[in-house]
């Protein structure tokens, strides 16, 4: 395992290149689909009822339920998959309901879809503390649990991974309490992102990945987002004219980087070219 840490990193400053505007705060999850659209979820936290909607270009889909999003990539805006809490179940749009229960006491929180057709997705126990537990399970189309992965010589992996994403190598990310875990396709542990030396609080959020296969991760908590290599040795941060608590994460083919703030209702969309 290898535990990377840094004295200090290069602040790389980038020109916002565009804005979307989506029409409210908190959001919590956000996917591209192609041409520039998006997909954004957002918690619902003014008491208003939760609810899902095929939306207009460049907003594909939005969704008020505040759960994370994978599409399957099909280029149709009904083929984005969600957790769907009133169901308890990973759907789509167009009610297409993979059939998958989860493990008894576990909950999804993120979701990704692999090059293969793969579902990856993030459970947690919905304990605190020492009890707080996840795991990562790895989901056939059809809804079969190909393998879990939960472990590392008989010491818990997760504590309550949250976002996750495959990268170009295949290797699997997820940001988990003040860590990114990162293991090979298979499951096996490679290394364990905890912040640069000197961070005395490290709180990974959005995840994605590059076409170099850079991780690049946002930490609300301390208003970063950092551009970790695929062995995990950080880069630099990257920053841009008033960042406030960056959430959720992610990049088009052209490694463009849409970055939803938590408190405001624009996507702010970076050139890392």
């Amino acid at each position: 395992m290898m535990q990377a840490q840094v004295l200090s990193a290069v602040v790389n400053r980038m020109k916002i290149v565009k804005t979307i505007n989506y029409g409210q705060k908190y959001i919590t999850d956000l996917k591209y689909i192609n041409e520039g659209n998006v997909c954004v979820s957002v918690v619902n936290i003014e008491g208003n009822d939760s609810s899902c909607r095929q939306g207009y270009s460049p907003i594909g889909f939005f969704s008020t339920f505040g759960s994370c999003l994978c599409f399957m990539g099909n280029f149709d805006y009904e083929d984005v998959i969600f957790w769907d809490t009133s169901s308890r179940s990973l759907r789509t749009l167009s009610s297409w309901t993979l059939p998958y229960e989860p493990s008894s006491g576990y909950t999804p929180n993120g979701i990704a879809m692999c090059k293969s057709g793969a579902i990856l997705v993030c459970l947690w126990n919905h304990q605190v503390h020492e009890r707080s537990l996840g795991k990562v399970v790895k989901l056939s189309f059809n809804g079969t649990a190909q393998f879990e992965i939960e472990s590392e010589k008989n010491r818990p992996l997760f504590i309550c991974p949250t976002y996750i994403t495959e990268n170009g190598n295949g290797d699997i990310c997820v940001s988990d309490v003040n860590a990114v875990v990162v293991t090979d396709a298979g499951g096996f542990l490679r290394f364990r992102y905890t912040g640069a030396q000197g961070d005395t609080q490290f709180d990974p959020y959005g995840i994605c990945c590059d076409s170099k296969n850079n991780i690049i991760v946002a930490d609300m908590v301390k208003n970063r987002i950092y551009m970790i290599d695929q062995n995990g040795e950080l880069l630099y941060y990257i920053h841009y004219s008033d960042m406030n608590k960056p959430r959720a994460l992610c990049i088009d083919e052209d490694d463009n980087l849409y970055v939803g703030e938590w408190l405001f209702e624009e996507i702010k969309v970076l050139s890392l070219q």
